[in-house]
């Protein structure tokens, strides 16, 4: 009785869902442009079991309703393998579509998957992505999407890509029967659009007015990094603050050659017990309060310390703070540490000095080819004319390029 109940309950619900408005349904971006087998499939979606939509889901009740559905389908209409290929296909699509993998990335030709060594399923894809593009994110959106339907991945794994690099290789299905094989490969042939770029600008202490009034009135979403050491530091803190962007505190650190060379005031020395770098990291934090971030200040033997990127990091965790390790070239355990005890973290990409306006025009193509390149570029720039000038110049070329400015806190994760 409480078997036929549950089929009966599934029965209703799924009836209503399909009376309901749809989950929302994405066509392909460019239909002008959809592949032989795009318009295959929409013309006769049973004739490869895929529908040319895709479903994302955007609620918990978007996830109860495609639960329903495919249980509804696995359990009543079993006799139909082709239907829940269908749901299965369109949700995963949904997921890739979430993390920027539209569907002219993914090859249904079942000649090109067995090549790619997709093997026998019903569906099988093979989807190329750029070198940089992370397989691990692709893994997650495609395991939560398969979990939601009430499957699973039932075998995963990297192996040498038939190129370069590595290959992401994954069954998917219900039970233990397999309805898509995946293979992701990257191709060097493809290149993201888009990237993000922070600019921190330091040296605003020494600024004169006129100049640290042009950087104030600049559109440009800069980060300001800050000397809580300095008597002009919290006054430029607050200004920049005043100005809606965000203000990160520079943190005195030991570097090699201690002491001739002086990092200032409350600096982190690798003589310190945990209880004083707290208090010190206390003191810089509370100069400059509130603050979106902290940047590092020298700290080439610091930085090096596992015991002392502990307490340092420690102490950024537990205030919700990111760290950004400016010292430059040379060893550095900060993102071991920060991975160990869950810490945000990252390391200056770039510089800009602003010598020239030929030297800074010059640098700067080379950062932003870096930042396309990586997906994100972190770049500290001394605060002067000349690079303000730089880049106010070419920030709209960049913009056509799909190449975004942003506050720094939004890249360090």
């Amino acid at each position: 009785m409480i078997i036929g109940l549950a089929v009966v309950l599934i029965s209703v619900v799924a009836i209503v869902a399909r009376n309901q408005p749809r989950i929302r349904d994405t066509a392909p971006r460019d239909q002008a442009s959809s592949s032989a087998a795009d318009k295959a499939a929409a013309a006769d979606p049973d004739s490869m079991g895929q529908s040319p939509n895709a479903i994302r889901i955007e609620s918990d009740w978007d996830r109860f309703r495609l639960r329903v559905e495919s249980e509804y389908l696995r359990l009543v209409r079993a006799g139909d393998p082709a239907a829940i290929n269908r749901l299965t296909s369109r949700t995963l699509r949904g997921a890739l579509e979430e993390i920027g993998i539209t569907r002219d990335r993914i090859d249904e030709r079942p000649g090109a998957a067995r090549v790619a060594g997709a093997g026998r399923a019903p569906v099988r894809w093979r989807i190329q992505v750029s070198p940089r593009t992370s397989l691990y994110r692709i893994n997650d959106a495609l395991t939560q999407a398969i979990r939601t339907l009430g499957g699973h991945v039932i075998r995963g794994a990297e192996r040498p890509a038939r190129l370069a690099g590595h290959a992401l290789d994954l069954r998917i299905g219900y039970g233990g029967r397999v309805t898509h094989a995946i293979i992701v490969e990257p191709d060097a042939s493809i290149s993201d659009v888009g990237a993000r770029v922070a600019f921190i600008v330091t040296d605003l202490e020494d600024a004169e007015r006129d100049l640290f009034q042009v950087f104030l009135e600049s559109t440009v979403p800069f980060t300001a990094a800050v000397r809580p050491d300095r008597s002009e530091g919290p006054k430029v803190a607050r200004q920049w603050r005043e100005s809606e962007r965000e203000v990160f505190v520079l943190l005195p650190m030991e570097p090699r050659g201690y002491p001739q060379n002086d990092p200032g005031k409350n600096a982190i020395l690798l003589d310190l017990s945990r209880i004083e770098i707290e208090d010190r990291v206390q003191r810089c934090l509370s100069a400059a309060a509130p603050v979106a971030g902290v940047m590092t200040r020298m700290g080439s033997a610091a930085l090096n310390d596992p015991d002392v990127m502990k307490a340092v990091l420690g102490e950024m965790r537990r205030r919700g703070l990111p760290f950004l390790d400016a010292h430059g070239a040379g060893p550095s355990v900060v993102e071991e540490i920060g991975e160990m005890i869950g810490a945000r973290t990252a390391a200056v990409g770039g510089r800009l000095d602003g010598k020239s306006p030929e030297s800074s025009r010059s640098e700067l193509r080379k950062l932003i080819e870096m930042a396309v390149q990586r997906g994100a570029l972190l770049i500290t720039v001394r605060a002067n004319g000349v690079a303000l000038r730089a880049i106010e110049r070419e920030r709209e070329a960049w913009k056509a390029r799909g190449v975004e400015i942003v506050p720094a806190s939004t890249l360090i994760l």
